[in-house]
């Protein structure tokens, strides 16, 4: 499972409510196609772009922009961040 946590901090609630972005720490050997496919078929999410970066701890952190079809209170119930 390449999904390590969901971040949950202001900043990235605030992406979730304005933008549809979610930010996660993924596995560093994760690749962008193996995310959007665990997000596909394990949440049921449709993914229109994924950028990925390497924080100053060292881990991986994806910012996942999925489609307008979603919305924030949907994908916060998902993934347990409260909203």
């Amino acid at each position: 499972m390449p999904i390590i946590k969901v971040i949950n901090t202001e900043k990235s609630s605030r992406m979730l409510e304005k933008s549809n972005k979610l930010s996660l720490i993924v596995d560093s050997r994760t690749d962008k196609d193996s995310l959007a496919e665990e997000l596909k078929s394990v949440y049921g999410l449709k993914v229109r772009k994924i950028n990925v970066l390497h924080t100053a701890k060292g881990e991986k952190k994806a910012i996942v922009t999925l489609d307008k079809s979603h919305t924030p209170d949907e994908i916060a119930t998902k993934f347990g961040l409260v909203m």
